[in-house]
Order: structure tokens, then C-alpha cells, then sequence
């Protein structure tokens, strides 16, 4: 298995009376992925070059792990909260953890290309809210029926795999890219600055709805001196969101400093998330801070161990027939008026097993662009990774992961952004080149560690974190929100949609020397229109995902991008823009006949883009191993 010479179909005996012809047809791509990665099995787990294990790759597995846990955990929790609220208890914090570290430890062990992090995502949450709600329209149990979403879902993403469909993810160039990018970092920087800002700008959460101490005898001054003190753990809050943001990003680019030696550098930006949180939490509990804080750290539960949020067992019954697992729930929850008309449980019904169809294929459709792109960027060009892709069968065994889980009543989970790529850069060996121009230096990466370990060890510690919640219950709630104002700044970096619209406030004498990477035919009226357009495109999704109801159908706009750049931007643009600022995608490297592959690894893919193209430790969105061929042609 670790060392295998021949291609798959010749160890399945695929070809054997023609087998191997109708292999091309149906599940061709799946073969040639794992004719690529299996060879290379073993070393994924032996070495951290493709060849030796080394003690400096072994700290990388280190620092990285540490950081993908940080990056993991944090965001599990804020949507854990976010689903227990919309979902009235049924799902929470211990579905999420569950889900996000046991498919990532799922993902380590069998997935093609383990550098993809798994999770629940902050879409997932939305799109399950919506389900939420719709389940109740239907008056169909909500946890079966989701879990009937998640199996047909599956079932539809392995279908895809199979019959090669993944093909279409590359045409998702850097056009589509960098707007579900961007989306994702105004997503968690609007989420983060809502919780900051609302309590301070609206008195949310301010009012005291509480039972008054005894002997109390004028509520209206305690009433007042709660606010006052509510209105002073915001503010604290926000300090410490503040100081958390500006050490990440301080650490995070410490090789830039000139302080210290070169290997002190590396370590703190390797460890950036981790001494900020650590020094800040350290920090909030100061006499005179923590008092200001109050009860403004994370809300977790109190029992630790693998327990459902509510009293049922793991496994969801999902029969036709089968009673709602949450009646219970349900009634304590109702008000006295309501309680007696939920006193008959909800059953599922084979009606409602089928309309479960319908959202089924719009997670299909999240999953596929959000899960496809994740994965691109976790290999971007710029990181020069040495071993091959396996994009159909990571599909379907993220197909039979989405399975299993709507088996025990969690919500799924697929490929996150930002800190997949971030994973990768956190295993990279990150250098810095001083621009031709001599304004500023650009990161270069080097030396990846391609291996399943770091992976596995954060997965691993995300799914025992249900063991530790008090130990959780620490951190204050503002320097979550300072790792998540962090985690969208970062994934800004490297996003050409991003640098496109601060050109656009840039002082004119100095906008040449900054699109060196344009087509000298290309003006730049015709960067502003297109940089319009993909803006114009954010703000629809961001809008359409926080509709209620409608939210449900956003994936299908973010589907729309791609046929939008193949069909409609060539009416506005001519070739030669387009090339210059969404170069063509490569043909597809699965569409060759495959050959088995050796362990030994493949040169090293050049950087796409031209000298301080792309500057930072962010994400290049989009891209591929022969777009600098494009570049110099330009």
C-alpha cells in the first residue's frame, strides 16, 4: 500500500475485458488521484522533506499544529454559541467539536491532500440556521431531517467525484477566488467588530433581565449601576480585542523586525497566535482588568465529556416514522401557553425526507466551490509543493464524511479559509526579498513539510477539547473576537481584489510603480470597472447570507461566479485584460493518462506571479503551476 509501483486499476484488475476503458468514463480521476498520492503515504508520515525526517521540520509540525488548533478551536466556538442560540439548544459548542476534529482526524488519515483544515465554517452555521427554520415550517424533526440533508448531500458528493465533475473546480480562477476570499475575511472581521461594537453603540445585552439581589430597594439604580458596569466590560472587551489583533499581526510579521536574532524571529511568528492569546488572557486578569471584564469570557458548558448539548444519544434515528429525539427539549423550552400543543412529538415523514433534497443540493453546491477553492489555496503555485493534488478523492471523502455525520446529528464540516492556507505557510519556510523597486520586501515560501502530523495533532486536540471547556471558559470574549479581527485581516494578504481597492484612494503618481504586474496595454479605468464588479459581487453574497430564508440559496450566487467570468466578463473586457488581471487556467492535470509515480519527489513549481506581485504572508487567491508561463508572455 505505501510503496506501490503500479498504477490503481492494474491493482483493482481494472484491466482486465475492457474494464479499464469504462474506468475512464467513471471513476477515472478518483484512480489517477490515489495512483499519485498513494506511493507517497508513507512519507507523508516519515519524512519532512519527502525524504528525511528533519529536527527543523519537526519543530514546523510543531508551531503549526499549535497554530491550526488556535485558528480551529476559536471560530468552533463562536459558531457553536451561534447554533445553540439559532437552533434553541439542539445544536452547540459539543456538535462542533465534534464534528471539526473528528472529520479533520478523518481527513489526516485517508484525504489526499492533508494540508486542507477541516471544519465547521462560518456559511455552514448560516446555511444550518436556515435549515433550522425551514424544518419548522415543514414541522418535520429538526435533527433527523438535517441528518437526511447530510446523506443525500454525500451521496451527491461522491456522485461528483465519480464521474469527474470536479473538473469544473478549475475553472474557478482567481476572478471567482478572490471574491469568496474576500467574503470570508468581511465575514469574520463584521462578525468580530458586531460583537465589539453592538453593546457599545446600541446598549445591546446592557438592560437587566436578571433576579435583583436581595434587599434591593430602589431597582432603578441597580438597574443603572448594571449598565455602567456592562458599558465598562465592553469597552475592556474591546482593549483586549485591540491588543490581541496588534500582537498577532506584530508577531505574525516578526521576521521583518530587525530585533533579535533570525531564529528568535521565526519562532515568534510561528507562534503568533498563541503568545498574543496567552499574554493577553494572562493579561485580563489583573485584579483591576478582571473585574472590569465581569462575565465577558467564553460561554461554554459547564459538564465535560462527550455529551450531546441536550439528553439524547449520538446516534439520530432516521426512519421514516421516527419521533423528534429534541420533544423534550422542545416543551421545556415553550412557553406554558405553547407547551400544550407540543405535547405530541414531531415524526418524520416520508414527504419531508424528500423535500430534504432540495437544501441537500445547495450544500452540495457551498461545499463544492468553498471546499474546492480551500484546497486550491492550501496549494497555491507560491509554496512550491512537491507532491501532486488529489482533488476527486479529497471530494469524496468529504462526501462520506458530510455522510456520517448527519448519522449522529452534527453539522458538517469542509475546507477552511483562511487557515488552510495559513496552515500551509505555517509549515512553509517563509524568507524575505527586498523589491527591485527597493519599496518594502516580499515573502517567498520554501521547504514545505508536507505531512499528515500537524493535521492530525490539531484535529486530535479539537476533538479532546470537550474534555477541557473550563479550561476554554478562561479566554476572555474580546481576545476572540482579537483572533478573528486576525484571521480576516490575514487572509487580505495576497488578495489582488484587496490591493485593487486600495489603488483606488492611491495617490496617481505613485499607482504605475504598483501594477507592475498589469499588461502595459491594460488602463487603468479598466482596473477600477473590474475591480467594481467583483466588489459589487461581495456585497451581494455578503447581503444574501444574512437574509433569513433566502440565505439558504447563497451558494448558488457564489456557483454563479464561474459561468460569470466565462461567459460575461469576455463582453466587458478584452483578452488581453483579462489575462492581465485573471490569467486562463491551466487544462487539468487529471485529464492525462496517469502513470504511477515514484516517492521521489517532483521539481519545484515556480511562483506565478512577478517580482513583488503579490507581497505578504497572505493568500494569493487563485492561481496555478503555469501562470507564470502567462505572466511572461505578458
Amino acid at each position: 500500500f505505501c510503496g506501490a509501483s503500479k498504477p490503481v486499476w492494474r491493482v483493482l484488475g481494472m484491466e482486465k475485458k475492457g474494464r479499464r476503458r469504462r474506468c475512464s468514463a467513471v471513476g477515472k480521476d478518483v484512480a489517477a488521484d490515489l495512483n499519485g498520492r498513494i506511493p507517497l503515504y508513507k512519507s507523508d508520515w516519515l519524512t519532512t522533506d519527502g525524504r528525511h525526517c528533519r529536527r527543523s521540520g519537526v519543530f514546523k509540525i510543531a508551531s503549526a499544529s499549535l497554530f491550526s488548533y488556535i485558528s480551529s478551536i476559536l471560530p468552533a466556538i463562536v459558531i457553536g454559541n451561534i447554533l445553540d442560540d439559532q437552533t434553541d439548544g439542539q445544536l452547540g459548542l459539543p456538535e462542533v467539536l465534534i464534528s471539526t476534529g473528528g472529520m479533520g482526524v478523518v481527513w489526516a488519515l485517508v484525504g489526499g491532500q492533508p494540508l486542507c483544515i477541516i471544519g465547521v465554517t462560518m456559511p455552514v452555521a448560516i446555511f444550518t440556521s436556515v435549515c433550522y427554520k425551514l424544518a419548522e415550517a415543514l414541522d418535520a424533526p429538526f435533527l433527523p431531517w438535517l441528518g437526511w440533508v447530510c446523506i443525500f448531500s454525500g451521496l451527491m458528493h461522491i456522485a461528483l467525484a465519480i464521474f469527474g465533475a470536479v473538473h469544473f473546480v478549475n475553472k474557478t480562477t482567481a476572478f471567482s477566488c478572490e471574491i469568496f476570499g474576500f467574503f470570508i475575511s468581511v465575514t469574520y472581521i463584521w462578525d468580530a467588530l458586531v460583537a465589539l461594537l453592538d453593546p457599545i453603540i446600541t446598549g445591546k445585552d446592557l438592560d437587566f433581565d436578571g433576579t435583583y439581589p436581595p434587599g434591593t430597594n430602589d431597582t432603578v439604580a441597580y438597574d443603572e449601576l448594571y449598565k455602567t458596569q456592562q458599558r465598562g466590560s465592553a469597552f475592556t472587551n474591546l482593549a483586549l480585542a485591540g491588543g490581541t489583533y496588534v500582537l498577532c499581526m506584530a508577531f505574525h510579521r516578526a521576521q521583518r523586525w530587525r530585533l533579535f536574532t533570525p531564529g528568535v524571529r521565526v519562532l515568534l511568528a510561528d507562534y503568533a497566535a498563541a503568545l498574543s492569546l496567552g499574554f493577553l488572557t494572562a493579561l485580563s486578569y489583573i485584579p483591576v482588568v478582571d473585574d472590569a471584564i465581569g462575565d465577558k469570557r467564553l460561554d461554554v458548558p459547564d459538564d465535560n465529556g462527550l455529551n450531546p448539548s441536550f439528553d439524547r444519544s449520538w446516534p439520530v434515528d432516521l426512519s421514516a416514522g421516527a419521533e423528534d429525539p429534541a420533544a423534550e427539549l422542545i416543551v421545556e423550552s415553550a412557553s406554558n401557553a405553547t407547551a400544550a400543543a407540543l405535547e405530541e412529538p414531531l415524526v418524520l415523514e416520508a414527504w419531508q425526507i424528500a423535500a430534504s433534497i432540495l437544501p441537500a443540493l445547495m450544500l452540495t453546491a457551498l461545499f463544492f466551490f468553498d471546499h474546492n477553492v480551500s484546497s486550491k489555496l492550501a496549494q497555491d503555485p507560491k509554496f512550491h509543493l512537491q507532491k501532486p493534488s488529489a482533488y476527486h478523492w479529497d471530494f469524496s471523502v468529504l462526501g462520506l464524511e458530510v455522510l456520517l455525520v448527519g448519522l449522529f446529528g452534527v453539522p458538517p464540516g469542509n475546507g477552511l479559509i483562511p487557515q488552510a492556507p495559513l496552515h500551509t505557510r505555517a509549515l512553509a519556510t517563509v524568507e524575505l526579498q527586498e523589491r527591485a523597486s527597493g519599496s518594502g520586501h516580499k515573502e517567498t515560501f520554501h521547504s514545505v513539510v508536507e505531512t499528515r502530523w500537524s493535521n492530525l495533532i490539531q484535529s486530535t486536540a479539537v476533538l479532546c477539547s470537550v474534555f477541557a471547556l473550563p479550561a476554554i471558559a478562561v479566554i476572555p470574549q474580546g481576545c476572540l473576537d482579537g483572533v478573528f479581527l486576525f484571521l480576516g485581516m490575514a487572509g487580505f494578504d495576497g488578495n489582488e481584489l484587496w490591493e485593487r481597492m486600495w489603488l483606488m484612494i492611491t495617490q496617481p503618481s505613485l499607482r504605475a510603480r504598483e501594477l507592475r504586474f498589469m499588461g502595459a496595454d491594460t488602463r487603468y479605468s479598466r482596473v477600477q470597472l473590474y475591480t467594481a464588479i467583483q466588489l459589487a459581487f461581495v456585497v451581494l453574497v455578503f447581503v444574501l447570507a444574512k437574509l433569513p430564508y433566502i440565505a439558504v440559496a447563497f451558494p448558488l450566487l457564489i456557483a454563479v461566479l464561474i459561468p460569470c467570468r466565462i461567459y460575461w466578463l469576455p463582453r466587458l473586457f478584452t483578452p488581453a485584460e483579462l489575462d492581465a488581471l485573471d490569467p486562463p487556467e491551466p487544462p487539468p492535470d487529471s485529464a492525462r493518462e496517469p502513470e504511477p509515480m515514484s516517492p521521489r519527489a517532483e521539481p519545484a513549481r515556480p511562483s506565478p506571479w512577478p517580482d513583488g506581485a503579490a507581497e505578504g504572508g497572505g493568500l494569493h487567491l487563485g492561481g496555478s503551476s503555469t501562470l507564470s508561463e502567462a505572466h511572461q508572455a505578458l
